[in-house]
């Protein structure tokens, strides 16, 4: 196992950060404006904000991974975001096919599932050396 995380890691951490915060800020700020503009048919501003909280809690952890340089102080972080991609492209994915959801929706599983496929390569890769 690698003991210390790859730069392409780190900038991952960065990048993810940076993703989560911008619509964590929109959801717990601007949710009605930001639900009105993507044309999302339900709104439940509570819920919204909530998703927005949570969303930049992920963002903080990104962050504060981005901090560090072993593998074992990022390992659950990138096990929580393996685990919060794939059951929320599931979610997603299931729910397009169910409800009349918007295009928008497409974009944000093609977010989830790009995490996905990175976290998890990251996280195969440390593991394995």
């Amino acid at each position: 196992m690698v003991d210390q995380i790859s730069k392409q890691l780190n900038i991952m951490f960065l990048i993810h950060f940076f993703v989560s915060i911008l619509f964590g800020i929109v959801f717990l700020i601007f949710v009605e404006g930001f639900v009105a503009f993507i044309q999302w048919p339900y709104l439940d501003p509570v819920v919204g904000r909530l998703l927005g909280a949570a969303l930049i809690g992920f963002a903080a952890t990104s962050l504060l991974a981005w901090r560090e340089t072993e593998w074992a102080k990022v390992k659950i972080i990138v096990q929580m975001e393996i685990v919060w991609c794939a059951i929320g492209s599931i979610v997603l994915l299931v729910c397009v096919f169910l409800f009349p959801l918007p295009f928008f929706t497409w974009i944000n599983i093609i977010i989830l599932i790009f995490f996905l496929i990175v976290f998890s390569w990251y996280y195969f890769t440390h593991e394995k050396d």
